[in-house]
């Protein structure tokens, strides 16, 4: 057989390969998209966190937020991708035993707003948390963040060591905590489901996705998310009520349906990320660096690279044995107690926050 009518037979299969491609997709997108959930489907515990908190409007979106505790000191609490401000559920009580503790979710996250016609940019995602926390009236704050949340806060704080955010926040930041997460962008580990939403093909992807065809979506999901928890995590049953309630979140108010959107943060890490380690490299803040040491997804590395980078006198490196990337899911009592002592510790070694840009 010829090489020509090798490459016939091959473009041949290949043609009829694409065209029932083509006719699955169709089909596919033909069927109706899975229901977005309402309040009163949600597992009781998340209902129950959506009654403690309150929706604030933020430049024209509703987010939410709650805040406990009370004190002199406050402490902010960013949440991550693909997450809401329901992880740090198991930790906000101990932290607000002494502090004001604030948390609140992303636009396109939890039970905050989620518009279809929006960028989901990071720079996006850090105006609403400036303009959230100023119409909160917190004057200073420790920061700590995870996973999409650290770039979030890298954006905001390199606005800051450029001297281009509001007065407001001159002596706004005492001290900031990193957690697990892709702040070096060409270390991490991408899963399947980010390479593909951040792919070409991501809106069809995520169309798909969305009709959940026979729970092969809640399927993917949650391999997916259960591949980044410590592979030595002995509680199966709380791991799986876990992903169950993220996933919940997600579909609320048809958060599902735009993952594709607010996946494309990521995006913006390759893109901003030289500036955001020159500012941080410039910063002359408490900075902590708190890692799970078995993170299939943002691993130890990332720490180890950016510890190159921050002004030694002002870094603190920690690292939690045998927890995965959701740190205050997998540990919350050793994450707790890790965010207190740096807090104490800062507020010991300053007397008042100062602008040291």
């Amino acid at each position: 057989m010829g090489f020509f009518q090798i490459l016939k037979i091959l473009l041949f299969l290949f043609g009829g390969a694409t065209g029932l491609l083509v006719v699955l997709v169709s089909y596919l997108l033909q069927l109706d998209p899975e229901p977005a959930l309402q309040l009163s489907d949600l597992d009781q515990e998340l209902q129950n966190w959506y009654k403690r908190g309150a929706m604030v409007e933020v430049l024209d979106h509703n987010m939410f937020t709650l805040s406990e505790g009370a004190g002199s000191e406050t402490i902010i609490l960013i949440h991550g991708f693909p997450t809401s401000s329901f992880d740090y559920q198991q930790t906000i009580s101990t932290l607000a035993e002494q502090y004001q503790v604030v948390v609140f979710d992303h636009l396109g996250f939890g039970f905050s707003d989620k518009p279809v016609d929006y960028t989901y940019s990071l720079v996006d995602q850090a105006e609403q948390a400036i303009q959230l926390w100023m119409e909160l009236g917190i004057e200073s704050a420790h920061i700590v963040s995870h996973d999409m949340g650290d770039s979030v806060l890298t954006e905001i704080l390199s606005r800051y060591e450029r001297g281009v955010l509001p007065d407001h926040f001159n002596t706004f930041f005492k001290s900031i905590t990193f957690t697990n997460g892709g702040m070096k962008y060409d270390l991490i580990n991408f899963r399947l489901t980010q390479s593909l939403l951040i792919s070409p093909f991501a809106k069809t992807l995520n169309e798909i996705s969305a009709r959940n065809v026979n729970g092969n979506s809640d399927r993917m999901g949650r391999s997916q998310l259960g591949s980044i928890w410590s592979s030595t995590y002995a509680d199966v049953a709380r791991k799986e009520k876990d992903i169950r309630q993220i996933m919940m979140l997600n579909k609320y108010k048809g958060g599902s349906a735009i993952t594709y959107k607010t996946i494309s943060y990521l995006k913006d890490r390759a893109r901003f990320e030289s500036r955001w380690l020159r500012s941080l490299s410039n910063l002359q803040l408490p900075i902590q660096l708190m890692w799970g040491d078995d993170d299939a997804v943002s691993p130890m590395t990332i720490p180890a690279a950016l510890a190159e980078l921050i002004e030694q006198r002002f870094l603190t490196v920690r690292t939690i044995k045998n927890a995965g990337h959701f740190l205050a899911l997998e540990q919350p009592q050793v994450w707790s107690e890790n965010i207190l002592d740096f807090v104490e510790t800062v507020i010991k070694t300053t007397e008042s926050p100062v602008d040291i840009r």
